[in-house]
């Protein structure tokens, strides 16, 4: 029996070693859940027979009887604690109960043995098929069924068919709980499944919408330099070292990457400039799996606030902190205490390379960008992938 307070655990445990998969959020939702009516349903069940099983009879027969089912429960909740051990702790006593109360036929009240016996037995046996897997369930519905046959064919002398029946209708009982429990969790697993594939599904088009945009912010770079470039080239008398440095310009932004950026690149301060920066970062390690296009985004971003703080904010120095709050999420802060502005009221043509190079880039590559900024407080340009 697991403990309920353990619940969680344990079903991530038995799904990710068992099955070789990951236990999704609703699943362990519905297990856990389950397994804490479960546990509620049996003591209330239990100690509530027990309790009405020694009315009408001497007092010391009362007191045994409820204080060896009080420290039975008492022993089965603590034993949820060890998941292997803990239907062996819980269906000993209760085959024990079923076996010797009807051979030693102590004194009880008003309840009859039997009728404590009936309701007993299938609340243990349906909980454990919530709170153990398939094998041990069975397991456990077996011998409580054998020690009910026993105590009632045998201790009793009603006859083989009584005992038959109970122990018949005890089984069909256990297999009636396995299956709801499987279905339930089956549906829960389902759900699961189509949340991960509508979030990779919503991924790969976040992807796609990068890729096209880099196509796009290709196509405007070849237009905006290179075609200008080349529009002089071919002007009558055209040349000059100018033209040169021109050209060799627009071809560096033809040449393809010397590598690919990674994670420990947002922690670098970018060369050249006049800032002062200032970079505390994370470890790489805990970033957890980043793709390159998000990366690219970040970085860029980050240089282009760099950028800003450099030409407007009236200051020499700026600070990039990079976090990882979970894996597969990064947070950039670049932050100065410039001039500072009000964002709300900057007009739509001003600072438009933020707007463009660092809001528009992050949303393309599926993240986010906010300014926080007030005049004589300085700026914070707060980068996240993915968004929030």
């Amino acid at each position: 029996m697991n403990d309920p307070h353990l619940s969680d655990s344990v079903c991530v445990r038995e799904g990710s070693l068992s099955n070789n998969r990951i236990t999704g959020p609703v699943e362990t939702s519905v297990r856990a859940g389950a397994a804490r009516l479960a546990v509620i349903a049996r003591v209330i069940v239990v100690v509530g027979c027990t309790v009405l099983l020694p009315v009408g009879a001497p007092v010391a027969s009362s007191v045994v009887i409820v204080g060896v089912v009080l420290v039975w429960q008492a022993v089965s909740l603590l034993a949820g604690r060890r998941p292997r051990w803990a239907a062996a702790v819980d269906v000993i006593p209760l085959a024990a109960a079923c076996v010797l109360l009807p051979w030693l036929d102590p004194p009880h009240g008003y309840l009859d043995l039997e009728d404590w016996s009936r309701p007993v037995t299938s609340i243990c046996v349906g909980v454990a098929q919530i709170l153990t897997r398939p094998w041990a369930g069975l397991g456990y519905a077996l011998v409580a069924a054998a020690a009910m046959w026993a105590g009632s064919s045998l201790a009793t002398g009603d006859g083989w068919d009584h005992g038959t029946t109970q122990a018949t209708m005890l089984l069909w009982q256990a297999g009636m709980a396995r299956a709801l429990i499987e279905l339930v969790v089956r549906n829960a697993r389902r759900v699961d499944e189509l949340t991960r594939a509508t979030a990779a599904a919503e991924r790969d088009a976040e992807l796609t919408t990068a890729r096209r945009a880099d196509v796009k912010e290709h196509l405007a770079v070849l237009h905006d330099t290179v075609a200008a470039t080349l529009t002089a080239a071919s002007a009558r008398g055209a040349g000059g070292p100018e033209l040169r440095r021109r050209a060799r310009s627009e071809l560096s932004l033809l040449e393809p990457a010397s590598r690919l950026v990674t994670v420990a690149d947002l922690g670098t301060p970018p060369d050249g400039g006049t800032l002062d920066v200032t970079v505390t970062a994370a470890p790489p390690d805990q970033a957890g799996t980043i793709p390159p296009y998000a990366v690219d985004a970040l970085l860029a971003a980050r240089d282009e606030a760099l950028r800003n703080v450099e030409r407007h904010a009236g200051t020499g120095r700026a600070a990039v902190t990079v976090r990882h709050p979970e894996p597969g999420v990064v947070e950039v802060d670049v932050t100065d205490d410039g001039c500072g502005f009000r964002p709300e009221e900057v007009p739509g043509g001003v600072h438009l390379g933020l707007r463009l190079s660092v809001e528009e880039r992050m949303r393309r590559a599926g993240g986010s960008a906010r300014v926080v900024s007030a005049p004589g407080h300085g700026t914070r340009i707060a980068l996240r992938w993915p968004a929030a």
